[in-house]
């Protein structure tokens, strides 16, 4: 064999190799390899297995056409280059691998090998059959590692594949098993062709509160269960439907249950088995309990006439403001600017509000809120309990102590750089009833002067509190203003419920 020819074949790598002029790799020109490399790679590549040789104690890699399809996206480029740089990413198997079989002799085997390799650019779940060897010169030195190496990732996610189906399959049947038996579905058969034969399933009786001895009771046992109001109707129904020619039976009515005496709402679902006359034969059927179903109904619907009340009140808030506020500005900027500042707070009261199911909201959040908005709570000083507020109280409230900080920010102590604002509540008992009491305090700001009109934030007082029980002053004191409310705990705890009466 002539050097210039060598390898003989070979495939795309031999051609390769022929090619090469000897910078290509650390071992030169392959006309200059020592005898035992060329006929252990001409070995290599003649063979249709995939294989591969680490040469020497840097591993340098050489193999043939198959493991280049292994090698992915990093051939050719880790063909001649040492085992470690080609494949960083398993350098411990590989370390493990050189020192047991080429410095240590030894043979190694793995037999469904899992590694993560980047072989076309990303991170690639593996699984090799691989068969390391020692190759010994004449004298036992060690040269290098042939590897045999086949891939099994198509095997292991079919294998995989296949084992989570079955999984799946098993899962699947135990959970409609427990659903079956959970979701408490009860069967029922009526044998319609001489009168009303029953048969009730476990599941059934339990839906209907019944003893275990009731599985085969008549059918005036289950007409006497039916609701008073719903019996006559529901009987009715049953019977048109098995005389007539329908196939499908469905009915939704209440029953009265024996075992507990509760109400509960019953689904029942059934087809009809006719024969070739069209006369009924056979019922097939289920009965679902729907009692949540019923009430959650119920609820929606209660939901529902609440929330075109909310929304016919917050409209009514909403016109009120804009009447005040277009009445009373000097200008289209001042009014568009006010109009949406007060928006925003009514926004934010309503927020507050959907946090507690529309049923109260938190006094601290409204302060938080309002000053938060202010953008420099540290001039605010604030002390009280939390205490749960009603929708009216919630809403007004807010929109007085943002009127207040907004009056703060363009006139009162929040004008400069040195005023400051206390707020602070509490609740004390006069003649044996709560009594809510709140304190906003200006300091420290430009001298003030009493408006010479009443403005949005009285008006919006009397209409939030119009309780002749509250009491609400205004001072203007040349420090700064002075806002106080006194108002019953009940007063503003309680709902709208008697707008809506």
């Amino acid at each position: 064999m002539e050097d210039a020819r060598w390898p003989v074949a070979g495939g795309e790598v031999g051609v390769m190799l022929r090619g090469w002029s000897g910078g290509e790799c650390p071992l030169g020109a392959p006309a200059t390899w020592p005898a035992p490399l060329k006929a252990s790679l001409q070995l290599v590549l003649a063979s249709p297995a995939p294989m591969v040789m680490f040469w020497g104690e840097t591993g340098i890699l050489l193999y043939n056409d198959a493991y280049a399809v292994i090698a992915g996206a990093k051939h050719p480029l880790i063909l001649g280059r040492s085992l470690f740089d080609a494949w960083p990413e398993v350098t411990e198997l590989h370390h493990t691998v050189m020192a047991t079989v080429y410095r240590g002799g030894e043979p190694l085997s793995y037999r469904d090998l899992s590694v993560v390799l980047h072989r076309n650019g990303m991170a690639e779940d593996v699984w090799l059959n691989v068969d390391y060897s020692p190759i010994f010169a004449e004298d036992g030195k060690a040269l290098g590692v042939l590897a045999v190496v086949f891939e099994t990732t198509g095997v292991i996610n079919a294998r995989q594949a296949r084992d989570a189906a079955e999984k799946a399959l098993r899962r699947r049947e135990q959970e409609l098993a427990q659903a079956q038996k959970i979701g408490r579905v009860g069967g029922l058969e009526v044998d319609l062709r001489n009168g009303f034969r029953n048969r009730r399933s476990p599941e059934y009786l339990l839906i209907h509160g019944l003893p275990p001895d009731a599985a085969q009771e008549s059918h005036e046992d289950w007409v006497a269960r039916i609701h008073p109001q719903d019996r006559a109707a529901t009987e009715a129904h049953f019977r048109e439907t098995v005389l007539g020619s329908a196939r499908d039976y469905q009915a939704e009515y209440r029953i009265i249950r024996p075992s507990d005496g509760q109400l509960r709402w019953i689904s029942a679902l059934a087809q009809i088995e006719r024969d070739e006359t069209g006369k009924a034969i056979r019922l097939i059927g289920a009965h679902l309990d729907i009692t949540e179903r019923k009430e959650a109904e119920a609820r929606q619907a209660l939901l529902m006439q609440e929330l075109a009340h909310r929304v016919k009140n917050s409209l009514a808030m909403v016109q009120a403001i804009a009447s005040q506020t277009l009445r009373n500005a000097p200008s289209i900027e001042v009014a568009r600017e006010t109009f949406g500042a007060r928006l925003a707070a009514l926004s934010r009261a309503h927020d507050l509000l959907v946090g507690g199911d529309w049923a109260s909201a938190s006094l601290a959040a409204i302060v938080e809120s309002v000053i938060g908005i202010q953008g420099e709570p540290e001039r605010f000083t604030t002390a009280g309990p939390d205490i749960a507020l009603g929708p009216k109280a919630a809403l007004g409230l807010t929109l007085i102590l943002h009127e207040l900080a907004t009056n703060a920010v363009k006139y009162g102590a929040l004008s400069n750089a040195t005023g400051r604002v206390r707020l602070n509540w509490r609740i004390d008992e006069i003649e044996g009833e709560p009594q809510f009491r709140l304190r906003w305090q200006e300091s420290d700001g430009p001298q003030v002067e009493a408006p010479t009109r009443r403005g949005f934030g009285s008006r919006l007082i009397e209409r939030s509190f119009p309780s002749t029980r509250c009491l609400i002053e205004t001072a203007y004191l040349p420090d700064g203003v002075l806002f106080t409310l006194d108002a019953p705990l009940a007063t503003l705890r309680e709902g709208d419920a008697e707008e809506r009466a």
